[in-house]
């Protein structure tokens, strides 16, 4: 576990959250009081890469919230093979579903830059803020509603959508978090992972990948070296989906 960091240059732990986060959803609903309690009873860490938020199998002891940088969830097979499951960047929380069903956590979680800061809150005062405040457990739920549709259309694209429309897919969903827009309407990514690891999050080999990149640069539509890519024509990605 990292240590506790002594000072987090604010005031107040609530407020080392993104603003969205606590303007919004589960963190929204908190009242003034519940604020005050807040930074009573929550910690916030620094990472480094090394250090794990948690790992599979782990206990569930509280939940977390991304307050810096881009962590990275994992789960490992039984043979002993890791699959990126998920990245999880600043104003996204962790830990929430074992919290709320009473289990071990299925997968592991690591930040994949230093950096990396967090607010946790024990899994004790999680069951004391949801007495305090009925409408943080309902947004709670909402979260984990989500998830499920996130993880249902995840699937289904595995399922029934050859490799290029998943990767325009994923390339499209970038561009809020990472990418910026030209004059010329061209779009930028700083791609957060490397093509090994977006072909795992795609269900594919890297191999395939390579090849698939290939033709959409071939075909114009985009342009990657690196961890930089560049969409070329953002609407035709969005001809591919449909």
């Amino acid at each position: 576990m990292a240590r506790p960091l002594k000072n987090c240059g604010v005031r107040s732990v609530y407020r080392c959250m993104p603003a969205r986060s606590r303007r919004a959803g589960v963190w929204g609903v908190l009242n003034l009081d519940d604020i005050d309690w807040f930074d009573q009873h929550a910690v916030c860490r620094g990472y480094t890469p090394e250090e794990a938020v948690f790992s599979q199998d782990d206990s569930c002891d509280g939940i977390y919230l991304i307050c810096k940088g881009l962590a990275a969830v994992r789960k490992t097979s039984s043979e002993g093979k890791s699959v990126l499951m998920k990245l999880a960047r600043a104003g996204d929380m962790l830990g929430y579903r074992p919290f709320l069903a009473g289990e071990l956590h299925r997968a592991s979680a690591q930040f994949v830059k230093p950096g990396g800061k967090l607010c946790f809150l024990k899994s004790s005062a999680v069951q004391e803020l949801l007495l305090r405040q009925p409408l943080f457990g309902l947004e709670l739920l909402k979260c984990v509603s989500q998830e499920l549709g996130e993880a249902e259309e995840r699937f289904s694209h595995s399922v029934t959508k050859v490799l290029r429309k998943r990767l325009c897919h994923w390339l499209l969903l970038m561009k809020e978090p990472y990418g910026t827009t030209s004059a010329d309407g061209k779009i930028m990514l700083e791609l957060p992972i490397s093509h090994s690891e977006i072909a795992e999050m795609l269900g594919v080999r890297a191999e395939s990948l390579s090849r698939t990149i290939h033709q959409m640069t071939r075909d114009g539509m985009v342009s990657i070296m690196g961890r930089k890519a560049w969409i070329n024509e953002p609407d035709k990605l969005t001809e591919e989906l449909s």
